[in-house]
């Protein structure tokens, strides 16, 4: 039977395995980078193919992620949403040797990487016995805990070596397996990428203060002169000089919501990624999620109270812009009526010179009428009741043409929208 799958079928089941974690025993040192490729560039597929080719290994065929064993390392390279990572494995490698495995890899390769790195880790994976990490002068203390119920114990103190490496070192009973340390290593990598990738937005948060501070002084003080203008004129200015407050701030919000979004998600993962480790505290040293929920929370309620507060000035701009417009209306709508009760009473006094008119014109038109009845009338009747006939005659003239005109004068007011005048 033929089945026809949606398109996407094929890549929403390799999204639950497109972070696979590696899979090494004990001892072992993995070093990590997290980088931002630049701009208008390809990233690190190209070089990470080069890498395998000059290896003798395939190249990376999916666009998510590769591994590959480069003579005595293991590599392997993902692509993020916004970032890049490249983790290289030296298993065997004992706690004592400071050496990099990135530095292993052929010379000039890592020179070669265009973008910028934005975290870097060094985990060294041991037995329990070994004590490598001791607090050093003046920095912090060593930070960590227990964890998969005390199969593993953790130690670090969240500070970069001159090569700008974190160090994490995890000491391991004989019983943990392969895939769980694994599965541990790539929670530890998550914790600290993710800290740093959220950690992006803090600069840009502690930069929009003053930007937030000018544009909410001078709301508040449009809003004071807005209060006490009355012309309109002034009004219309300042409805013109808080749209331009509303665009910078617009502008603001749009430019760095994206920043603000993901230190959020990433904030987010990062206590995930602590709630998986489980760890529990050792005697005599801070874990590493009491010391992080100490010193990165506040980072990330400063990045959500700068965040809040573009949104509280935008909506506080709105309601300001808002109460603008109606003040604006209100005075349109004064002048408006004035010029209406202007029009009105122009249209009562032209109403009243009509009739004046209306009068004066059943006059001229019953003089003239009368002037050629006499004309008419004077072959066939004598003078003198001629003068009689025309004295009766002249108000029946003058009322017929009286009313003539007048309704002569509703139907043209019927014909006209608006109906009748007033008056009538």
């Amino acid at each position: 039977m033929a089945m026809a799958f949606h398109p996407d079928h094929s890549c929403l089941i390799g999204e639950l395995h497109s972070r696979p974690h590696f899979a090494f025993g004990t001892p072992a040192i993995l070093t990590h980078l997290a980088i931002l490729p630049a701009r208008n560039e390809a990233g690190l597929k190209p070089r990470v193919e080069a890498l395998c080719q000059q290896f003798g290994q395939e190249g990376p065929n999916d666009d998510r992620h590769h591994s590959a064993r480069l003579g005595a390392l293991v590599m392997r390279w993902e692509r993020h949403t916004e970032f890049e990572s490249i983790a290289v494995i030296r298993p065997g490698a004992s706690p004592g040797n400071d050496g990099c495995p990135l530095e292993e890899l052929p010379d000039g390769w890592l020179d070669s990487l265009s973008g910028r790195i934005v975290s870097g880790a060094r985990i060294t994976v041991h037995p329990p016995d070994a004590t490598p990490l001791k607090p050093r002068a003046g920095q912090n203390p060593v930070v960590g805990g227990l964890l998969l119920a005390g199969a593993a114990e953790l130690c670090t103190d969240l500070r970069a070596d001159e090569r700008g490496f974190v160090h994490f070192h995890l000491g391991l009973r004989e019983s943990v397996s392969a895939e769980r340390t694994g599965r541990l290593v790539q929670r530890l990598i998550e914790v600290e990428t993710y800290r740093m990738m959220a950690l992006l937005g803090l600069p840009t948060a502690r930069g929009l203060g003053p930007n937030l501070d000018g544009l909410e002084n001078r709301l508040v003080d449009l809003v004071g002169r807005l209060g006490r203008t009355e012309d309109l004129t002034r009004e219309q200015a300042l409805l013109d000089e808080l749209f331009d407050i509303a665009q910078s701030s617009e502008e603001l919000l749009s430019a760095h919501a994206f920043r603000f979004s993901a230190t959020a998600a990433y904030g987010r993962l990062v206590g995930d990624r602590l709630e998986e480790l489980d760890e529990r505290p050792t005697p005599g040293r801070q874990a590493l999620s009491e010391f992080l929920s100490r010193r990165f929370e506040p980072a990330l309620r400063t990045c959500q109270a700068i965040r809040d507060r573009q949104e509280d000035l935008s909506r506080r701009i709105s309601r300001t812009a808002d109460l603008a417009r109606t003040r604006v209306d209100v005075a349109l709508q004064k002048q408006n009526r004035s010029l209406l009760s202007s029009m009105a009473r122009r249209a009562r006094m032209q109403l009243r010179l009509q009739q004046t008119v209306e009068g004066l014109s059943v006059m001229a038109i019953g003089y003239y009428s009368i002037g050629i009845l006499a004309y008419l009338l004077g072959g066939w009747i004598p003078s003198d009741a001629l003068k009689l006939a025309l004295s009766a005659l002249a108000p029946v003239v003058l009322i017929t043409i009286w009313w003539l005109l007048r309704r002569w004068r509703r139907r043209l007011d019927r014909d006209t929208p608006g109906g009748e005048s007033p008056g009538s």
